[in-house]
């Protein structure tokens, strides 16, 4: 997410829309067609946002660790292909737990945040994965994501440069400001409103309740992201994303929206509910 980064001016700005206009329609196009489209996509990304988060932790390095790190989500991948859900989860349940043992010994002390990548960025692809492979919701539901994540981060961005105040978070990222996040999480509420009540079953308290946890989430996903930058020295993930910075700067905020969806829809699914 991007709510009031340094910039550099208009320069940076229209740098940042150039970017756009080339990113956003692909990525629409595939979360609209589905597989196999999306599933590349989206394991792309994943891939990426490791070989990021790696060389992050690693002073510029992805060495062994960044292997085991995409060796452990391709191996959740597997068992998600062959209709394994919970062996999937549970195989990057203990792969970040491996990683945070070996991140005890001193001399591999950022195996820890090694952990953290391995959990976030694999559960947003297995749960991105499973979202969008529901024949009834999955287009749906995955696109409200998409755009409550993106909606997010622009009004997060435009509000907090408007209205300036009080920082939320000085120590971790100097530049985001409370009124960045209520203004985001509004976006993001009236983009639910306009949206989820098309479904069947959708009422309006559950979609203004839909688009606020929405945005706080991704905005808690920035913040993760923006904790382990910080930890290691580093402004952006990297320079794949002109303006923008990396693919993890891009989609910090969809590594613990994606995941909530999952689990609710799962639950909702399980007890027969509708969304």
């Amino acid at each position: 997410m991007a709510q009031q980064r340094p910039d550099g001016g208009s320069g940076n700005l229209a740098l940042r829309i150039r970017s756009a206009a080339i990113f956003v329609p692909v990525t629409v196009a595939a979360f609209h067609f589905g597989f196999p489209w999306f599933d590349a996509l989206i394991v792309a990304a994943a891939g990426l946002m490791l070989w990021e988060w790696a060389r992050i932790c690693g002073s510029g390095r992805f060495g062994v660790a960044g292997w085991a790190m995409e060796a452990s989500v391709v191996a959740a991948l597997v068992a998600l292909y062959l209709g394994q859900a919970g062996v999937s989860v549970a195989l990057l349940a203990g792969a970040a737990a491996g990683f945070a043992i070996l991140g005890r010994s001193g001399e591999r002390a950022h195996w820890g945040y090694l952990a953290l990548g391995v959990a976030l960025v694999g559960a947003f692809c297995i749960a991105f994965l499973a979202i969008r492979a529901a024949p009834e919701y999955g287009r749906t539901y995955a696109l409200w994501l998409l755009f409550a994540v993106w909606i997010t981060d622009t009004g997060a961005y435009f509000s907090g440069r408007a209205i300036g105040g009080p920082r939320l978070a000085p120590r971790i990222s100097p530049k985001k400001t409370w009124a960045g996040l209520v203004g985001g999480t509004l976006c993001a509420a009236l983009w639910s409103v306009l949206w989820l009540p098309r479904e069947e079953g959708m009422t309006l308290p559950v979609a203004v309740a839909a688009g606020v946890l929405a945005g706080l989430l991704a905005q808690a996903g920035d913040l993760s992201v923006s904790v382990v930058k910080r930890r290691f020295g580093v402004k952006d993930a990297s320079g794949l994303v002109p303006g923008h910075g990396g693919v993890l700067d891009r989609l910090d905020g969809m590594l613990l929206t994606a995941p909530a969806l999952a689990l609710v829809l799962a639950l909702l699914s399980g007890g027969g509910g509708g969304a």
